[in-house]
């Protein structure tokens, strides 16, 4: 095309861009993204395990190229003989179907069900379910980002679920899963501790425990010094604030919601809230033992990973939350 056809082409679609509403631009935007080829899984790995060259056995970084197997190459180490791919002992290990893994991603993405996810990827229910666990197997239990500047931090609850145990480990009334249970007492209560600052750095960890203990030891290795800890009134985060040496901004019994304007814990619970509502609506709840794969899943979607930073981040040699 010659140049001047060329600029007189494209000042047509500059203009019929400025003509559009938002809606219509973000569609011409999803077009385009659509006929982009995508990377594959291995093209997408490969830097990863590059950048960390060495046996998945016995982590000797002597080794050489041993073949392709399903055209994905394979090595085998000097030091103990086994041979490995680049996704040896890794969640993604042993997974078929790989050119359909970032479809999948994206419907984790968008926080779909299983039973939406294997209609739309066209797989087995079990198959999809595999995959769930699998690609929040390597960030499952990870909390260790650094919390800085604003930090809001709060307990919350759920209830303890067996969901899919062909067997129960206690009797207990029965419920609608994912129901609410008696708030006055913590039998039958999971707590969990969640913080997150200004930047969205987030932290979740699952507490054994709802003491005053248990949320200094998940908490104050994760918190900067000099920041400011807001908090409920809880005596649990005055010791922790101290030994910090964090500004500690105390919102009691819903009296002080908002102090100088700026200071709040607003954002937490709202995580919290959206967080639970997603667990207990979309979900129907969830088994607990599953619970911190949902917990990374959750800090996944607020980082606003896209499908390809899923993917990395299943991949486990990588942490992408706060980014």
């Amino acid at each position: 095309m010659k140049a001047k056809l060329f600029v007189s082409k494209l000042n047509q679609l500059t203009k019929a861009l400025i003509s559009m509403t938002p809606a219509q631009r973000e569609i011409v935007h999803q077009s385009i993204q659509a006929l982009d080829s995508e990377i594959s899984i291995d093209e997408l790995i490969q830097p990863l395990f590059d950048a960390k060259s060495q046996c998945p056995h016995c982590d000797s970084t002597q080794f050489k190229k041993w073949g392709k197997a399903g055209g994905i190459q394979r090595y085998r180490c000097n030091n103990c003989s086994k041979t490995f791919n680049n996704k040896t002992k890794t969640p993604l290990a042993r997974l078929h179907k790989s050119h359909i893994w970032q479809a999948y991603a994206h419907c984790m993405q968008l926080r779909l069900t299983l039973r939406q996810a294997a209609k739309i990827c066209d797989i087995n229910l079990k198959t999809a379910f595999l995959w769930r666990h699998r690609f929040l197997q390597a960030q499952a239990g990870k909390n260790d980002d650094n919390l800085s500047g604003i930090i809001e931090v709060d307990e919350f609850f759920l209830a303890y679920s067996e969901k899919g145990s062909k067997t129960l480990s206690y009797r207990q009334k029965a419920r609608n899963r994912g129901g609410d249970i008696d708030k006055r007492t913590k039998k039958g209560q999971v707590a969990i501790l969640l913080s997150i600052d200004r930047s969205k750095h987030m932290i979740a960890p699952i507490l054994s425990a709802d003491t005053s203990s248990e949320i200094a030891i998940n908490l104050i290795d994760n918190i900067e010094e000099n920041s400011v800890l807001c908090s409920d009134g809880s005596r649990a985060y005055v010791k922790i604030a101290a030994q910090k040496g964090c500004d500690h901004k105390r919102l009691i019994n819903n009296k002080i919601r908002v102090m100088e304007n700026i200071y709040h814990i607003q954002t937490v619970n709202g995580a919290i809230e959206n967080f639970k509502a997603w667990i207990n609506g979309s979900m129907k709840g969830v088994a607990t033992k599953y619970l911190s794969h949902y917990l990374a899943w959750f800090k996944e979607n607020s980082a606003k990973l896209d499908k390809q930073k899923i993917l990395l981040s299943a991949y486990g040699r990588q942490q992408y939350y706060g980014t």
